[in-house]
């Protein structure tokens, strides 16, 4: 079962927080363009992989943020963006809302690279003025080396990890007759380039990345991809509960 805190009831959430449950997750992506994948990819993940964690430590779902910091591929329809003097205090007030609701640690799954700094900065202000405990997973960071060792490359935006993991939440959220190679722009690191010259990005000189678009390899990805995540927030919380 998944505490999802727009279907519970308010006084459901009274009974249970915190004397029950004292831990929220909230995911952030933004809406962006991602090759051949759909533009709330970077929402969709990391939603699906809160799911997984909430249930496996009985912890509370927050609704997930979907617009965040979108720049170098805002060009492309349907790409959306706020301003980080935007994003900032509204995350921040949303933490404020979960501490006024007694929740004492928050889990931040963010999808979107674009969010990294803002959501730091919001975690340290949290636990300086809110006294709240935050850990915020950027997840394809964490994940590095799994897509490593699970495709045998690493992945990119819009490549093999992000739309492998995507269809497996529903197959139906890329689509490979839209996928050719004029999509892929192998990241030159010496250029910062606005717009971005494709919608798929590519980190390395081998040219990894590239999705393959097999359903069966992103739900096993997946599968790997949760486990990384929850086994490493279970570190970090029993570190909590050791040393706090």
């Amino acid at each position: 079962m998944i505490h999802k805190l727009e279907r519970m009831l308010w006084q459901q959430v009274k009974q249970i927080v915190p004397d029950k449950i004292d831990t929220i997750v909230f995911p952030i992506g933004t809406m962006e363009a991602h090759g051949a994948a759909c533009l709330g990819t970077d929402v969709y993940i990391p939603y699906d992989i809160s799911e997984h964690v909430c249930e496996r430590f009985n912890y509370v779902l927050a609704p997930p943020v979907w617009y965040g910091i979108t720049r170098s591929l805002l060009a492309y329809p349907g790409s959306l963006t706020v301003e980080p003097e935007v994003l900032k205090p509204y995350v921040l007030d949303i933490l404020k809302s979960f501490k006024r609701h007694k929740f004492r640690r928050i889990i931040v799954m963010n999808g979107h690279g674009g969010n990294n700094k803002v959501l730091k900065d919001c975690a340290s202000i949290a636990f300086r003025e809110l006294d709240l405990q935050v850990a915020v997973i950027h997840w394809w960071l964490l994940c590095a080396e799994v897509t490593r060792e699970f495709y045998g490359q690493e992945g990119g935006h819009g490549g093999i990890d992000e739309t492998g993991y995507v269809m497996s939440v529903d197959p139906e959220l890329a689509d490979k007759s839209y996928y050719n190679d004029k999509l892929v722009y192998e990241h030159v690191f010496a250029a910062d380039v606005y717009p971005y010259p494709g919608t798929i990005g590519l980190y390395n000189d081998k040219g990894e990345g590239r999705p393959d678009f097999d359903y069966e390899n992103g739900k096993a990805y997946s599968v790997k991809v949760k486990e990384k995540v929850s086994d490493t927030l279970k570190y970090i919380i029993d570190g909590w509960d050791a040393n706090l």
